[in-house]
Protein backbone atom coordinates (compact mmCIF):
# COMPACT_ATOMS: atom_id res chain seq x y z
CA UNK A 1 0.00 0.00 0.00
CA UNK A 2 1.32 3.67 -0.65
CA UNK A 3 -0.19 6.90 -0.68
CA UNK A 4 -2.09 6.43 -4.21
CA UNK A 5 -2.43 2.78 -4.37
CA UNK A 6 -4.64 0.73 -1.75
CA UNK A 7 -4.48 -3.01 -2.19
CA UNK A 8 -6.61 -5.24 -0.09
CA UNK A 9 -6.66 -8.13 -2.36
CA UNK A 10 -7.67 -11.69 -1.03
CA UNK A 11 -7.66 -10.77 2.41
CA UNK A 12 -11.31 -12.00 3.10
CA UNK A 13 -13.05 -8.90 3.50
CA UNK A 14 -16.85 -8.73 4.11
CA UNK A 15 -16.97 -5.09 3.91
CA UNK A 16 -15.15 -2.07 2.46
CA UNK A 17 -13.19 0.06 4.83
CA UNK A 18 -10.07 1.58 3.90
CA UNK A 19 -7.62 2.88 6.52
CA UNK A 20 -7.99 6.17 8.18
CA UNK A 21 -6.76 9.57 6.62
CA UNK A 22 -5.62 7.99 3.22
CA UNK A 23 -7.15 9.22 -0.29
CA UNK A 24 -5.94 6.78 -3.17
CA UNK A 25 -6.22 7.31 -6.53
CA UNK A 26 -6.63 3.54 -7.17
CA UNK A 27 -8.19 1.03 -5.11
CA UNK A 28 -7.70 -2.89 -5.68
CA UNK A 29 -10.17 -5.33 -3.81
CA UNK A 30 -10.44 -8.29 -5.74
CA UNK A 31 -11.06 -11.85 -4.68
CA UNK A 32 -13.00 -10.96 -1.94
CA UNK A 33 -16.45 -11.52 -0.28
CA UNK A 34 -17.50 -7.98 -0.58
CA UNK A 35 -21.61 -7.97 -1.42
CA UNK A 36 -21.84 -4.12 -1.60
CA UNK A 37 -19.65 -0.89 -3.08
CA UNK A 38 -19.64 1.89 -0.23
CA UNK A 39 -17.18 3.66 2.22
CA UNK A 40 -15.61 5.09 -1.02
CA UNK A 41 -17.37 8.36 -1.38
CA UNK A 42 -15.10 10.28 0.80
CA UNK A 43 -12.26 9.43 -1.50
CA UNK A 44 -12.00 12.49 -3.60
CA UNK A 45 -9.37 11.49 -6.06
CA UNK A 46 -10.46 8.19 -6.92
CA UNK A 47 -9.75 7.20 -10.73
CA UNK A 48 -9.70 3.35 -10.82
CA UNK A 49 -11.37 1.15 -8.64
CA UNK A 50 -11.58 -2.79 -9.39
CA UNK A 51 -13.50 -5.66 -7.46
CA UNK A 52 -13.34 -8.65 -9.36
CA UNK A 53 -13.96 -11.70 -8.24
CA UNK A 54 -16.80 -10.64 -5.26
CA UNK A 55 -20.20 -11.11 -4.44
CA UNK A 56 -21.81 -8.04 -6.04
CA UNK A 57 -25.24 -8.36 -7.08
CA UNK A 58 -25.81 -4.97 -7.77
CA UNK A 59 -23.94 -1.76 -8.69
CA UNK A 60 -25.72 1.74 -7.63
CA UNK A 61 -23.02 2.47 -5.13
CA UNK A 62 -20.21 3.32 -7.84
CA UNK A 63 -23.36 6.32 -8.94
CA UNK A 64 -21.60 8.14 -6.28
CA UNK A 65 -18.05 7.80 -7.26
CA UNK A 66 -17.72 10.40 -9.69
CA UNK A 67 -14.13 10.92 -10.86
CA UNK A 68 -13.97 7.00 -11.63
CA UNK A 69 -11.95 6.86 -14.76
CA UNK A 70 -11.71 2.66 -14.83
CA UNK A 71 -14.17 0.54 -13.27
CA UNK A 72 -12.89 -3.14 -13.12
CA UNK A 73 -16.08 -5.34 -11.99
CA UNK A 74 -15.81 -9.04 -13.75
CA UNK A 75 -16.23 -12.13 -11.80
CA UNK A 76 -19.20 -11.07 -9.89
CA UNK A 77 -23.12 -11.74 -9.90
CA UNK A 78 -24.30 -8.46 -11.23
CA UNK A 79 -27.27 -8.18 -12.98
CA UNK A 80 -27.97 -4.81 -14.93
CA UNK A 81 -25.71 -1.95 -15.47
CA UNK A 82 -26.78 0.67 -13.98
CA UNK A 83 -25.09 3.75 -11.23
CA UNK A 84 -23.16 4.89 -14.35
CA UNK A 85 -25.12 8.04 -15.18
CA UNK A 86 -23.13 10.10 -13.22
CA UNK A 87 -19.57 8.62 -14.14
CA UNK A 88 -19.01 10.90 -17.05
CA UNK A 89 -15.07 10.44 -16.93
CA UNK A 90 -14.84 6.67 -17.53
CA UNK A 91 -13.07 5.51 -20.00
CA UNK A 92 -12.54 1.69 -19.00
CA UNK A 93 -15.31 -0.43 -18.04
CA UNK A 94 -14.97 -4.20 -17.28
CA UNK A 95 -18.26 -6.23 -16.39
CA UNK A 96 -17.29 -9.46 -17.68
CA UNK A 97 -18.44 -12.97 -16.17
CA UNK A 98 -21.74 -11.84 -14.87
CA UNK A 99 -25.32 -12.18 -15.19
CA UNK A 100 -26.46 -8.79 -17.15
CA UNK A 101 -29.14 -9.72 -19.87
CA UNK A 102 -29.54 -6.31 -21.45
CA UNK A 103 -27.29 -3.52 -22.21
CA UNK A 104 -27.81 -0.62 -21.14
CA UNK A 105 -27.12 1.97 -18.46
CA UNK A 106 -24.39 3.63 -20.61
CA UNK A 107 -26.30 6.72 -21.78
CA UNK A 108 -23.92 9.27 -20.54
CA UNK A 109 -20.38 7.48 -20.44
CA UNK A 110 -19.22 9.14 -23.87
CA UNK A 111 -15.64 8.73 -23.04
CA UNK A 112 -15.44 5.16 -22.89
CA UNK A 113 -13.31 3.81 -25.12
CA UNK A 114 -12.91 0.18 -23.55
CA UNK A 115 -16.21 -1.82 -23.23
CA UNK A 116 -15.94 -5.45 -21.49
CA UNK A 117 -19.28 -7.71 -21.66
CA UNK A 118 -18.16 -11.08 -22.22
CA UNK A 119 -19.31 -13.75 -20.66
CA UNK A 120 -22.58 -12.54 -19.43
CA UNK A 121 -26.33 -13.68 -20.95
CA UNK A 122 -26.73 -10.77 -23.38
CA UNK A 123 -28.88 -11.57 -26.34
CA UNK A 124 -29.08 -8.51 -28.47
CA UNK A 125 -26.52 -5.71 -29.25
CA UNK A 126 -28.25 -2.57 -28.52
CA UNK A 127 -27.60 1.42 -27.04
CA UNK A 128 -23.70 2.12 -27.82
CA UNK A 129 -24.55 4.18 -30.83
CA UNK A 130 -23.28 7.48 -28.89
CA UNK A 131 -20.51 5.94 -27.56
CA UNK A 132 -18.16 7.99 -29.96
CA UNK A 133 -14.34 7.09 -28.31
CA UNK A 134 -14.94 3.46 -28.51
CA UNK A 135 -12.63 1.27 -29.84
CA UNK A 136 -12.80 -2.45 -27.92
CA UNK A 137 -16.12 -3.81 -27.27
CA UNK A 138 -15.94 -7.05 -25.70
CA UNK A 139 -19.47 -9.52 -26.29
CA UNK A 140 -17.66 -12.69 -26.20
CA UNK A 141 -19.44 -15.56 -24.53
CA UNK A 142 -22.85 -14.63 -24.69
CA UNK A 143 -26.30 -15.74 -26.83
CA UNK A 144 -26.23 -13.43 -29.66
CA UNK A 145 -27.95 -14.91 -32.86
CA UNK A 146 -27.92 -12.33 -34.75
CA UNK A 147 -25.72 -8.90 -35.89
CA UNK A 148 -28.96 -7.37 -37.55
CA UNK A 149 -28.55 -4.63 -35.40
CA UNK A 150 -25.31 -3.75 -35.08
CA UNK A 151 -25.18 -0.76 -37.88
CA UNK A 152 -27.78 1.13 -35.79
CA UNK A 153 -26.39 0.43 -32.35
CA UNK A 154 -22.50 0.23 -33.32
CA UNK A 155 -20.11 3.23 -32.71
CA UNK A 156 -18.07 4.03 -35.76
CA UNK A 157 -15.32 4.33 -34.08
CA UNK A 158 -14.68 0.32 -33.25
CA UNK A 159 -11.69 -0.89 -33.93
CA UNK A 160 -11.61 -4.36 -32.33
CA UNK A 161 -14.99 -6.81 -31.70
CA UNK A 162 -15.04 -9.80 -30.43
CA UNK A 163 -18.09 -12.36 -30.45
CA UNK A 164 -16.94 -15.50 -30.40
CA UNK A 165 -18.50 -18.16 -28.72
CA UNK A 166 -21.93 -16.57 -29.09
CA UNK A 167 -25.17 -18.52 -30.81
CA UNK A 168 -24.67 -16.84 -34.71
CA UNK A 169 -24.97 -19.63 -36.98
CA UNK A 170 -25.39 -18.24 -40.09
CA UNK A 171 -21.55 -16.59 -41.53
CA UNK A 172 -23.83 -13.99 -43.82
CA UNK A 173 -24.74 -12.13 -40.27
CA UNK A 174 -21.08 -10.61 -40.95
CA UNK A 175 -22.10 -8.46 -43.66
CA UNK A 176 -23.90 -6.17 -40.89
CA UNK A 177 -20.35 -5.31 -40.26
CA UNK A 178 -19.29 -4.34 -43.07
CA UNK A 179 -20.22 -0.34 -42.60
CA UNK A 180 -17.76 -0.29 -39.79
CA UNK A 181 -13.65 -0.03 -40.27
CA UNK A 182 -12.88 -2.68 -37.76
CA UNK A 183 -9.45 -3.85 -37.55
CA UNK A 184 -10.13 -7.22 -35.93
CA UNK A 185 -13.23 -9.06 -35.57
CA UNK A 186 -13.40 -12.59 -33.58
CA UNK A 187 -15.94 -14.92 -34.52
CA UNK A 188 -14.18 -18.26 -33.29
CA UNK A 189 -16.59 -20.93 -31.31
CA UNK A 190 -19.76 -19.90 -33.23
CA UNK A 191 -21.78 -22.37 -35.15
CA UNK A 192 -21.89 -20.64 -38.35
CA UNK A 193 -17.46 -20.58 -38.17
CA UNK A 194 -17.52 -24.33 -36.95
CA UNK A 195 -19.59 -25.40 -39.64
CA UNK A 196 -17.84 -23.58 -42.18
CA UNK A 197 -14.54 -25.51 -41.40
CA UNK A 198 -15.95 -28.90 -41.36
CA UNK A 199 -17.20 -27.91 -44.78
CA UNK A 200 -14.12 -26.52 -45.75
CA UNK A 201 -15.62 -23.26 -47.23
CA UNK A 202 -13.24 -20.09 -47.37
CA UNK A 203 -13.70 -17.62 -44.57
CA UNK A 204 -13.54 -14.15 -45.73
CA UNK A 205 -13.24 -10.69 -44.51
CA UNK A 206 -15.43 -7.92 -44.37
CA UNK A 207 -13.25 -4.78 -44.78
CA UNK A 208 -10.20 -4.69 -46.64
CA UNK A 209 -8.06 -3.49 -42.97
CA UNK A 210 -9.78 -6.09 -41.03
CA UNK A 211 -8.76 -10.14 -39.68
CA UNK A 212 -11.20 -12.56 -38.90
CA UNK A 213 -9.98 -14.57 -35.61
Amino acid sequence: MDGDVVNLSGAGIHQISLPQGVDPTTVILDKNDITKIDNLEKCQHLKQLSLAGNRLVRMTSVAKLKNLTVLNLPDNSIVAIEGLKELTELEWLNLSANSIKVVEGLTNNYKLRHLDLSDNSISQITNLAHLVCLRTLLLHGNIIKTLEGAPQNLPKSLAILSLAENEIADLNEVRYLSCFQLEQVSLMNNPCVLVTSSNSYPCYCITTHCSVL
